[in-house]
């Protein structure tokens, strides 16, 4: 199939990839996919060391002027915030759009962001829920334990269609800590904005990579909602999160990016209260974790769950009963409103 091409595409499709031969293909084949066709996909080789090099490659050489396959120099390993800015500096559509090698996306993905982003022109970036995706595993589905393979949706547990200013959406993913914050596969960024906020940290070589990025973005530019799955996160043993210790890990690179935000904000001279007091709530968990685990109990018994535990208890009671029970019993708000210009929950 030939596949139009336009000399500029409106969306640049950033797919940054170590190793990963396994899952890269099908990656490359939802964007083809797509029922709007007006991108350019850019394949960023981190360094890998397996087939899925040779696979970009034929890629590339298959759909000239559509697709185009690049890495760093002498073939390093830069980390994944290296290799989206090395990718973001080739792109040359209005929007960019993120896609790891190992998800992919449903074929109106783009359009429906496209449209929404038309509709709220003022808005830099727009972001929708995450599917964690986990049938795909087609080995693991007789397993006596069926809720390792049941797909769950990341809800942002925000109204769709309405436009955010910054720094709401900082402060209420904060308040929430890190409840509903969407998957890197379910933005649509305008490029002038990842420019100038100065694109990703190279310092973030995996994990929070792409939460600075996305902090970032919000805490200068207007964002919206799509309330519509259209990307699937692949969960499986050899994704960056699972390699750099699951949960576990994540709370150990929490604290860090916390650092890192705190000083973003002094230097940007950010100094909305609401947005400050969100950041030290947050903070108390790492600066003062046995107090915390005092006075927030039950947080502290479900966040010594495993993935496995928490999994069969949103299985069970299905995603929508499990956070409304969380709502209930006061453990991570999820309600968004807005009082007085500041975000509140």
């Amino acid at each position: 199939m030939v596949l139009p091409h336009s000399e500029c595409p409106l969306v640049s499709v950033v797919i940054i990839f170590l190793n990963g031969e396994k899952y890269i293909a099908e990656a490359i084949e939802s964007v083809l996919g797509q029922t709007h066709e007006n991108w350019e996909l850019i394949l960023v080789d981190d360094g890998t060391t397996d087939g899925a090099t040779a696979i970009a490659k034929r890629y590339a050489e298959s759909y000239s002027g559509k697709i185009v396959y690049t890495e760093h120099p002498n073939h390093e390993n830069r980390g994944m915030s290296a290799s989206r800015n090395a990718g973001v500096a080739l792109a040359k559509g209005e929007f960019v759009a993120f896609l790891d090698a190992d998800d992919i996306w449903l074929p109106k993905r783009l359009q429906r962001h496209i449209e929404l982003m038309q509709r709220h022109p003022d808005a830099a970036i727009s972001m929708s829920p995450t599917l964690l995706w986990s049938s795909w595993n087609e080995d693991r589905r007789a397993a006596r334990k069926p809720w390792l393979t049941a797909d769950i949706v990341h809800s942002l547990y925000l109204p769709p269609e309405q436009v955010f200013q910054p720094p709401e959406l900082a402060t209420h993913f904060l308040s929430v800590h890190g409840l509903g914050v969407p998957g890197i596969c379910s933005l649509l960024i305008k490029r002038e904005a990842i420019l100038a906020v100065g694109g990703s940290e190279d310092q973030f070589r995996r994990l929070y990579e792409d939460q600075v990025l996305l902090f970032k973005i919000m805490l200068n530019f207007p964002a919206v909602v799509l309330d519509e799955v259209l990307d699937h996160y692949r969960q499986h043993p050899e994704s960056a999160c699972r390699q750099d210790g699951g949960m576990k890990g994540d709370a150990l690179a929490r604290p860090v990016f916390l650092e890192w935000l705190q000083d973003y904000m002094i230097r940007q001279c950010i100094t909305d209260p609401a947005l400050w007091r969100a950041f030290r709530g947050e903070m108390w968990r790492f600066d003062s974790p046995r107090i915390w685990k005092l006075a927030n109990l039950p947080n502290a018994i479900i966040n010594r769950w495993g993935m496995g535990s928490r999994r069969f208890v949103i299985w069970l009671l299905t995603p929508k009963v499990y956070h409304g029970l969380r709502r209930l019993f006061g453990l991570k708000p999820i309600e968004f409103r807005q009082v007085e210009n500041a975000t509140q929950v």
